[in-house]
């Protein structure tokens, strides 16, 4: 088997290679070039220059106005006013409704609901609050993981009576 894979990975290999190097076409040059692969560009767009943009606030009614800018030791300054005369800066509006997930209306109880509930007594047993526990499902519970307690110890000691004969 791990000759058969070995086998099958050396052909899946030549197989690759067969079009970068021995195969040719009618004008005698290799099928495939590793030229022809080619990675796609991920160079940033082309952005006008800031200082040509004049930002306006009028266009960003109801959002909140925030200005970016970098001060003279190149650190990114976020403020919302805007910065001294001469320094370049972008304005970005948010609006600030758009984070907000909107508030959900709970249906209202019925009225038969609450006094149902109020008129019964607060003890604070389990049984009463509703636990979906019940004592004879909990003495189960432990009854069985006693015996896989017991289940394992003996397969403990019959491993290890076999391991020392």
């Amino acid at each position: 088997m791990k000759l058969f894979a070995k086998l099958l990975l050396a052909g899946l290999v030549i197989g690759l290679l067969l079009p970068f190097t021995l195969l040719k076409d009618d004008e005698g040059s290799t099928l495939m070039n590793f030229s022809d692969f080619k990675l796609p560009d991920f160079s940033m767009p082309d952005l006008p220059d800031v200082g040509t943009i004049t930002p306006s606030v009028e266009g960003l009614g109801g959002k909140d106005i925030f200005y970016k800018w970098y001060d003279a030791d190149a650190d990114v300054q976020f403020t919302t006013e805007p910065p001294p005369d001469g320094i370049e800066y972008t304005i970005k509006g948010y609006d600030p409704n758009t984070n907000v997930i909107q508030a959900v209306k709970l249906p209202e109880k019925k009225a038969e609901a609450k006094a149902q509930v109020s008129s019964q007594k607060k003890t604070g047993s389990a049984v009463e609050t509703g636990s979906p526990y019940s004592k004879e499902g909990i003495k189960k519970l432990f009854e069985d993981a006693k015996n896989i307690e017991k289940q394992l110890n003996q397969r403990m000691q019959n491993q290890e009576s076999a391991i020392n004969q």
